[in-house]
């Protein structure tokens, strides 16, 4: 199937912070589609009613996709058939997730360890979803230093008829340390021949614009470089069609002048603090209100970098309960 349902700037599945809110607002301001957060596939077959709302698309299930997680092929096969069944065009398989809780399943980036199972895993998705919607997965370049084996896995994950793929060049003993090394995104584009998709440290839209042409990348995947700013699809499509048509010129003035653009600065994150204060409008419609409050603290301190005293508005955010609360934390940065 054509990788096109999902466009080239999407957002990433990140636990506790892809509900449906963030995705709504991410699709709304530029974001050609987005995932849920990582899906239990146990639990998801088994109709568990947290992990059901983790699920939950509104009107919005056609730019939606479901990341599902586990060891047991026959229950993934399931969980990816009622994911269809249920609307879902695309269903990503999370052989990512460093978390202890996970990888102690065999499931997340465990998989990576046994890929006799992950082949499992893939045909068994494949056979369940047919041919008529999107199979993905996400993955990292291996369990550790040691067995950076991405370039095997990602080949069986070929054979086996997936459509895309999202990568994360970091490996499961990494955790979040160090840097993602993007020059192994390069070097699977050239390997394979399905789409690959860069995702990892791409914290804002000018590093996304080289890690796109350096790596020959068939689209970016922003995670935690979206989290604070759900706008940055959208100011990373204005940048990369700006960039397409200054790099055209052959005028020196004009060649430089995007150095001018500066889409990380204060003034511009001002500009769109609005968009943020709609995210947490969407939250309190999801969810109650102490969640609500809780859920868009990591936007909120994610916004705060750059700006002067920023240590003493996360303190206010930290301390930060309900609606009122956090509409004061809105309207103190506002008089900034």
């Amino acid at each position: 199937m054509n990788n096109q349902i999902i466009g080239d700037c999407i957002l990433a599945p990140m636990a506790g912070i892809t509900g449906y809110p963030f995705r709504k607002i991410a699709l709304k301001y530029g974001a050609s589609f987005c995932f849920t957060e990582m899906v239990s596939a146990i639990g998801y077959v088994k109709n568990d009613k947290t992990t059901l709302e983790l699920t939950y698309s509104g009107s919005y299930t056609a730019n939606t996709g479901i990341q599902i997680f586990g060891s047991d092929p026959y229950i993934m096969g399931l969980a990816a058939k009622k994911a269809v069944q249920s609307g879902f065009k695309a269903i990503d398989i999370n052989f990512g997730c460093p978390a202890k809780k996970v990888i102690k399943t065999g499931a997340g980036s465990a998989a990576l360890k046994d890929l006799d199972n992950f082949k499992a895993i893939i045909a068994e998705v494949k056979n369940n979803i047919g041919n008529d919607n999107l199979l993905t997965i996400k993955l990292r370049s291996g369990f550790d230093e040691s067995s950076k084996n991405y370039l095997e896995s990602c080949k069986i994950a070929e054979n086996e008829g997936v459509d895309s793929i999202f990568f994360h060049p970091r490996t499961r003993a990494q955790m979040f340390s160090g840097k993602a090394d993007h020059s192994l995104t390069a070097l699977l584009k050239k390997n394979i021949s399905v789409p690959v998709y860069a995702t990892g440290d791409i914290f804002d839209i000018y590093l996304a614009n080289d890690i796109k042409e350096s790596t020959a990348a068939d689209g970016i995947m922003f995670a935690r470089g979206a989290i604070g700013k759900p706008w940055i699809f959208q100011d990373f499509i204005n940048f990369s069609k700006l960039h397409f048509q200054l790099n055209k010129l052959t005028d020196a003035d004009n060649l430089n002048s995007i150095e001018n653009l500066n889409y990380e600065d204060r003034l511009h994150k001002l500009d769109n603090l609005d968009k943020l204060i709609e995210l947490f409008e969407e939250m309190l419609a999801f969810y109650e209100e102490k969640r609500a409050a809780n859920l868009i603290k990591p936007h909120l301190y994610n916004f705060l970098t750059g700006f002067d005293n920023a240590k003493i508005f996360r303190l206010e955010v930290n301390n930060a309960r309900n609606y009122c609360d956090i509409m004061n934390v809105f309207n103190n940065i506002k008089n900034i």
